[in-house]
C-alpha cells in the first residue's frame, strides 16, 4: 500500500477536528485519574468488587479509548497509478482503478449515513468520513461481486475527482 511518493497523483491527510480529540484526551486522563486516585487514596479497602471488576474495567476502558483516538485521528486518502486507498490507522480499504466505475466530488449526507467515521449504509452505501466536513468524493466500484459506493471526505474534492478520473480513463484507453 506504501508507494513511493513519485508514484502518487493525490495525497491527503485530514485530522479529527482540535474539539473532538480533547474530548477523547480528557476522557483518557480522566478514566486514568479514576483508576489511580483510589489507589493513592486507599478508597474502601481496595478488596472485593474493586479489585476484580472496576480497576479491569477502567483498565480496558483506558485502552480502548486510546486506541480509538490514536486510530481515528487523521483520516489518510491516496491515489497512486495502480489503487485508490482510504482508512483510518489500522483500518483501510484499497481498490483497483478497475474496480471504480464513476466518480464524483458530492456534498456529505449525515442523515444517509447516520453520522461520522465509518458508516454503513442501506443498499450497499458505505463512508469514511471526517466529522463537520462536508466536502468529498463518492465512488461507486463493484466489490466483492457487489455494486457498492463509498463517499470519502476529502478538504481537495475536486483534485481527488480528478486524479481518479484520470486514472479512469488512462485505464480505459489501454
Amino acid at each position: 500500500m506504501s508507494e513511493s511518493p513519485d508514484n502518487e497523483l493525490f495525497y491527503e491527510q485530514i485530522s479529527m477536528p482540535w474539539g473532538l480529540m480533547a474530548i477523547f484526551y480528557g476522557a483518557i486522563v480522566a478514566m486514568l485519574a479514576g483508576t489511580i486516585v483510589p489507589t493513592i487514596f486507599q478508597y474502601q479497602d481496595l478488596r472485593g468488587w474493586v479489585v476484580w471488576v472496576y480497576y479491569p474495567a477502567m483498565g480496558i476502558g483506558t485502552i480502548m479509548m486510546a486506541a480509538v483516538a490514536i486510530w481515528f485521528r487523521k483520516l489518510v486518502v491516496w491515489v497512486d497509478s495502480t489503487h485508490v486507498a482510504f482508512g483510518y490507522g489500522k483500518f483501510r480499504k484499497r481498490f483497483h482503478h478497475d474496480q471504480i466505475r464513476t466518480v464524483k466530488s458530492t456534498p456529505y449526507s449525515f442523515v444517509k449515513y447516520g453520522g461520522s467515521g465509518i458508516r454503513y449504509a442501506r443498499g450497499g452505501h458505505r463512508a469514511w468520513s471526517v466529522p463537520f466536513l462536508h466536502t468529498g468524493v463518492e465512488l461507486e466500484l463493484e466489490e466483492n461481486g457487489k455494486d457498492r459506493t463509498y463517499y470519502i471526505s476529502s478538504r481537495r474534492p475536486y483534485e481527488l475527482e480528478l486524479s481518479i478520473s484520470r486514472r479512469l480513463t488512462t485505464d480505459q484507453a489501454e
